[in-house]
């Protein structure tokens, strides 16, 4: 006896896609929203003075990186499958740009 596995109709792979579309828009707006209130909380933070001077800028970088994160991996779609290699060479592009900012501060201290 032969097993007949159910066929997927034209039909119902649209909606299907239709489903993952509506899902992945879902998940785009509520990080632009995402990112949209970081920055309403990097620019208060800094217009109100909440924190000294010397701390706003370490503020300022932790805000940024959160929001390339979400920039990298919502937007650009670096979650996917098959962009290991850019992800290799953009690590490897961080490495050398903390390595030449390092050497350059060592040289100006």
């Amino acid at each position: 006896m032969e097993k007949h596995e159910p066929q997927v109709t034209r039909n119902q792979l649209e909606l299907e896609m239709k489903a993952d579309r509506s899902r992945e828009m879902q998940l785009q707006l509520i990080s632009f929203a995402l990112m949209i209130f970081l920055t309403l909380i990097a620019f208060g933070a800094v217009m109100a003075e909440l924190m000294p001077h010397w701390a706003a800028g370490g503020f300022l970088v932790i805000m940024a990186i959160v929001q390339v994160y979400l920039q990298l991996y919502m937007f650009m779609h670096m979650n996917n499958k098959g962009n290991t290699w850019i992800k290799v060479m953009m690590a490897l592009g961080i490495f050398v740009a903390l390595t030449i900012v390092a050497t350059l501060r060592l040289l100006i201290w």
